[in-house]
């Protein structure tokens, strides 16, 4: 009898040990899985510990994660099985869930999987196929860390404060090249260099316009008020040295606003030499200044370029008379300039020289002899070169030089496509003078000029040069050139900003008005006489960085005077 009942119950518990325990109701308690949350990095396995009181079913929701065998474990209510999944080759957390069945009741586990470091670029607008004419490239890419961007040169990273994440814009201006220019975007974990995601995007060149028509006249009429970018492009060997920032296209965009559309761009070329025994400028100088004028012209803007200074072996030694040297300098300059350049229209003008020197007649006669080589070598290079507006220096650019007999403008095959160069800051003492004392004894800076901005009993009064003076001074040169059909280019002219540290009695309610007004002046008088205006600035009136104005009333004054002023051609 005993035998007999054993062996009946031996027989009922194997009937409902494994296809029946679903069935088989215990208390909740009983059944117990060792984590509600897994996570998993790599391929690496896990193990899940399971209380039951019956053989539990584990299963799997997501095809990239799987499950093992459910083994006994030491006590007969533990188990165990292995978790693992497919390798994450997204940068992306994914996430699953596992089940655990032990009769009627179930328990889940939420696996979450990582990432392998990676970096992946998800998105280029607006493309790999960059626009000619320049514009900004966002690419917006993924990592599972810090990363590190490299890019081609001609791309500009533009920093922002947005609380965009993971976007990088670049700016690339219009392409004035022979060819298309490509390159490619880099992006790397900063933690692990080898791990990059890239891209390569590529430029087309702009279609040169092959525009001339404009003779120097009708050019200059263009022209509404200019600027300089002066201290900057012209330093001896290093762009900037001088006023402390290069320049860059927000800048540029900067002088637009204001109401400037044209630029001179004074530069060093002698410095920038790869080979002085062929007196051969530095290939990757040119593309920079090509670079610049770029900027200027795609904004609907006029620019000249000139020698500027560069050391004095050009305009220094002019007062010492002709040397086949410097001309030989002046021609190859020349010619590598005006190749280089040769693509743009006649938004680009060129000048020869900036203020060359001057004692006597030799010293005008090697001017002038430099000059017509300039003339030679950039006509020679034939294209838009061959109609393009050249601009000459009277000697010292000053107007009383200019309008003497002995000085003559350059012959040129082409007619009607010159114009003449002088600067104008009169008076000295008020516009330039340093310091008090700077130009002998007694020699005082002055700090109020126009005939209603005068401090009464204030010996900082200008005594000379006021607005009779200016009148004259430019009419002179609408006699002897602009009503000859020749226009005039005011290259230079501006006056120092001053303040109450070195000159503890300014009187700053009568000071900014009188230097707007001068400003007005001087530009209303150029322009009606004939005289493009181009306002000498170093950064002390508008800022490097933005373009925007540092002392509004100065730009102010002076689109007053450009605003009120009608070319006389």
């Amino acid at each position: 009898m005993t035998s007999l009942v054993f062996s009946l119950f031996s027989i009922l518990a194997m009937g409902c040990s494994d296809d029946d325990a679903k069935n088989i109701e215990f208390d909740a308690s009983d059944f117990v899985v060792s984590k509600t949350d897994m996570a998993l990095a790599g391929t690496a396995e896990q193990s899940l510990t399971i209380k039951s009181p019956v053989k539990p079913t584990v299963s799997s929701d997501a095809a990239w994660l799987h499950v093992g065998t459910v083994e006994k474990g030491n006590a007969s209510t533990l188990y165990t099985v292995s978790v693992w999944a497919d390798e994450n080759t997204s940068f992306d957390v994914r996430k699953a869930t596992v089940t655990v069945t032990a009769g009627a009741l179930t328990k889940s586990v939420t696996v979450s999987q990582y990432g392998a470091e990676t970096v992946e670029i998800k998105n280029l607008n607006p493309g790999a196929e960059l626009a000619a004419e320049g514009g900004v490239l966002s690419v917006t890419y993924a990592a599972t860390g810090t990363v590190s961007i490299k890019a081609p040169e001609w791309l500009k990273e533009v920093k922002s404060k947005a609380l965009t994440e993971n976007v990088v814009n670049f700016s690339y201006s219009a392409h004035y090249g022979d060819a298309e220019r490509a390159g490619e975007i880099v992006i790397s974990l900063a933690s692990d260099a080898s791990i990059t995601a890239s891209v390569a995007v590529k430029q087309a060149n702009m279609v040169p316009s092959t525009d001339m028509s404009d003779d120097a006249k009708t050019l200059a009429k263009k022209m509404f008020a200019g600027v300089n970018i002066g201290n900057t492009m012209e330093c001896p060997g290093k762009e900037g040295d001088w006023s402390g920032s290069k320049v860059t296209e927000e800048y540029i965009k900067g002088l637009k606003a204001l109401g400037f559309n044209a630029v001179r761009v004074p530069c060093a070329w002698d410095s920038y030499i790869s080979d002085a025994a062929t007196n051969t400028i530095d290939p990757a100088w040119l593309s920079r200044v090509d670079e610049v004028v770029g900027w200027i012209v795609a904004n609907d803007m006029y620019a000249i370029l000139n020698i500027h200074w560069d050391g004095g072996w050009l305009e220094n030694t002019c007062k010492e008379g002709y040397s086949e040297a410097v001309n030989k300098k002046q021609q190859d300059y020349w010619t590598q300039i005006a190749k280089k350049l040769n693509h743009y229209d006649q938004h680009l003008l060129f000048a020869g020289m900036n203020e060359p020197n001057y004692e006597n007649n030799k010293s005008i006669d090697a001017i002038m002899a430099y000059q017509q080589t300039f003339v030679d070598a950039v006509r020679a290079t034939g294209g838009n070169n061959a109609m393009r507006v050249l601009v000459h220096q009277a000697p010292n650019t000053d107007i009383n030089a200019s309008v003497a007999n002995y000085y003559h403008l350059p012959t040129d095959v082409v007619k009607d496509r010159a114009m003449v160069e002088v600067h104008f800051y009169d008076p000295s003492d008020y516009t330039i003078m340093g310091s008090d004392g700077e130009w002998g004894a007694g020699s005082l800076v002055k700090l109020y000029w126009g005939k209603n901005f005068h401090v009464e009993g204030s010996n900082r009064n200008c005594t000379w040069g006021e607005e009779s003076h200016v009148d004259g001074q430019f009419k002179k040169m609408n006699d002897k050139y602009v009503s000859a059909g020749v226009p005039v280019i005011l290259g230079e002219y501006s006056s120092s900003v001053r303040n109450t540290t070195a000159f503890p009695e300014l009187d700053k309610s009568v000071y900014e008005p009188s230097r707007a007004y001068w400003n007005e002046y001087v530009t209303k008088a150029a322009k009606s006489n004939g005289c493009v205006p181009f306002y000498w600035e170093t950064g002390g009136d508008i800022s490097r960085k933005s373009g925007n104005a540092i002392n509004p009333y100065a730009i102010d004054g002076l689109m007053k005077g450009a605003n009120a002023a009608t070319y006389p051609f």
